[in-house]
């Protein structure tokens, strides 16, 4: 059984989602198909990559992640295909699979990328504007009915990549990264890691500055914090990086953080 999931920028209204799903089933009717998000940002390929990192390898060994974030559709960018490790991924070349790719390299993983320029494998007509139906999603369908990644394209040595968050730490011991990605409930996910402020008193010992707003201590999880609704805590999210969250709130009645806003971890004086 091959298993494909779905990510773009589409939203659900239009039924351009859907129509993957129909372009996938006309060539892999037995694949078992997985919308991951249809809500991206449009055009936000650094969110993309997040979202897809994040999310693509919790699936079976062998999945293919189709990925259509693609601002530059119809234009010499180039379509790809990839294995990095144990999952299958078709996308644009513009940056979009940066966060796996550098997994799959800290993870020691091989990889593999091909151009997808072999157009047997694509719909009969191609669309200027839909290659997320008219090439993507039937190449996807393709390797899950059982081609083979090389036999999609001609082999690629150097695909895009896109600047990628991260943390830095200062002379003082202060550790500053940025915000990521806000999620449903407005809570801000940040590139700070819990190894990048080990040195730091935890969790008590610390502050938390976004927005200008400052956080004293961390907490566990959100039914450790003994503070009201819409009060700022700082926690360690499910991703692994710094999550700052209005208590039992939806986000945007304390702050209103937004991806690239800068994000400070700093000891508490005298602690």
């Amino acid at each position: 059984m091959a298993f494909i999931t779905l990510t773009t920028d589409f939203g659900t209204r239009q039924g351009s989602d859907g129509v993957l799903h129909g372009a996938i089933y006309r060539i892999a009717p037995d694949a078992v198909v997985t919308d991951l998000s249809h809500h991206i940002t449009p055009q936000d390929i650094r969110e993309a990559s997040f979202v897809v990192n994040n999310s693509a390898f919790f699936f079976p060994e062998g999945t293919i992640h189709v990925v259509v974030v693609d601002p530059g559709v119809g234009t010499d960018r180039h379509p790809i295909a990839a294995r990095l490790g144990p999952q299958f991924f078709v996308a644009p070349d513009n940056g979009v699979l940066t966060a796996c790719m550098d997994r799959a390299e800290r993870e020691d993983w091989t990889s593999e990328f091909v151009i997808l320029d072999r157009p047997e494998y694509w719909l009969d007509s191609v669309t200027a504007t839909f290659h997320g139906r008219d090439l993507f999603a039937p190449v996807g369908a393709h390797l899950a009915a059982g081609v083979h990644l090389k036999d999609l394209g001609t082999p690629l040595d150097d695909p895009v990549t896109i600047p990628l968050w991260g943390a830095r730490r200062a002379d003082d011991g202060s550790v500053t990264g940025e915000v990521i990605y806000i999620d449903d409930f407005g809570n801000a996910i940040c590139s700070i890691l819990p190894d990048e402020i080990a040195h730091l008193a935890l969790p008590d010992g610390v502050e938390v500055e976004l927005c200008g707003a400052r956080i004293f201590g961390m907490v566990r999880t959100f039914g450790d914090s003994e503070y009201g609704t819409d009060t700022l805590i700082a926690l360690w999210d499910s991703s692994g990086y710094l999550l700052v969250s209005e208590n039992n709130g939806t986000g945007g009645r304390v702050i209103q953080p937004r991806p690239g806003d800068e994000v400070t971890v700093r000891r508490v004086e005298g602690s």
